[in-house]
């Protein structure tokens, strides 16, 4: 839901800055930052007066509902004595399955922030929309993104459900399809122009769009490989991938700052496309959607081992003890 939600305000704020900046106050591009700054800090304020540190203290939930978190969240803690469980960090930081998630965030937000951030500057630049339909068009791709995301999600559960693929396969596929496909459409952006201004929206759109197969793909992937760590793991991957939020701009900036030329952002694209290219490549390889031994509890596994010797005993010939020899 988080991810939808974010999408949505990509819709809202494209528009809205290229309206401020055409008829803002403040000389109109200042207005932005004051408009959203105002709208930050009074979403901080009620994140402060509103939010709980867990359940059980919130104040505006039945007792029911508080209760039916709890018991939801019961998987986070060890089934028999209620502690916390006890992380497994050396299995986790050398888990090949884990690395590919990383790898695979790392990839997908190197082209998500190439171009969110960027967007606005290619439509201005190389296919010369004025303010308004720069806003406007730049929104698009993300309300594209917005349905593809719940698409995806619904054809990975339909797939699996219907047992027509495992889990890794689901995953895999739908990973690298998320990748590949845009990295391909970002190659064709590469060579359109101005003078063909709608071609480069389609291909911005899929490319921007069809990313959102990358969701039912490496980020649910932590909730697959060990969801009692699902969060930590999420945690881990999106941090570190986050920092390509300030690093491929800069790159794209180094990039195009000699003359916003065709040249220089096929560049860009031939970047962001490799870069995608590796992160499929790399999670079809390592990437599972098998629950890994380390995520499981102990108890589980000795369970799992006290059944196998139980196993071969059934399946043993009886002894006929009145046989006579």
């Amino acid at each position: 839901m988080k991810i939808r939600r974010a999408q949505v305000g990509n819709v809202i704020t494209f528009p809205l800055a290229a309206l401020l900046c055409k008829y803002g106050f403040a000389g109109g591009w200042p207005s932005i930052f004051y408009v959203l700054g105002t709208v930050n800090f009074v979403w901080f304020v009620l994140w402060m007066l509103l939010v709980s540190d867990n359940p059980m203290e919130h104040k505006r939930i039945s007792k029911i509902e508080q209760e039916y978190i709890v018991m939801s969240l019961a998987e986070s803690r060890h089934a028999e004595t209620g502690k916390e469980l006890d992380v497994p960090w050396k299995s986790i930081l050398t888990s090949l399955p884990v690395l590919a998630i990383v790898v695979s965030n790392i990839t997908s937000d190197w082209g998500a922030y190439t171009l969110l951030t960027n967007i606005p500057t290619y439509m201005s630049e190389v296919l010369k929309l004025d303010i308004t339909s720069n806003g406007l068009y730049s929104a698009l791709p993300y309300v594209a993104f917005w349905a593809m995301i719940n698409i995806a999600g619904w054809m990975a559960d339909f797939f699996r459900e219907r047992r027509f693929m495992n889990t890794t396969m689901t995953r895999k596929i739908f990973d690298s399809f998320g990748k590949i496909v845009p990295a391909l459409m970002l190659i064709c952006l590469g060579y359109v122009d101005c003078t063909t201004p709608t071609l480069a929206i389609v291909l911005l759109i899929l490319a921007v769009s069809l990313t959102g197969f990358q969701y039912s793909g490496f980020l649910i992937n932590h909730v697959d490989i060990a969801p009692p760590y699902a969060g930590i793991l999420f945690g881990i991957s999106n941090s570190i991938a986050s920092v390509t939020g300030f690093i491929s701009p800069s790159v794209v900036g180094a990039i195009t700052n000699e003359a916003q030329t065709r040249d220089e952002w096929q560049k860009v694209f031939y970047i962001a496309a490799a870069i995608y290219a590796f992160g499929a490549v790399f999670y079809l390889i390592f990437g599972s959607g098998e629950l890994q031994d380390w995520a499981r509890e102990k108890r589980d596994l000795e369970l799992n081992v006290e059944m196998e010797p139980l196993k071969m005993d059934e399946e043993k010939p009886p002894v006929d003890n009145n046989v006579n020899i």
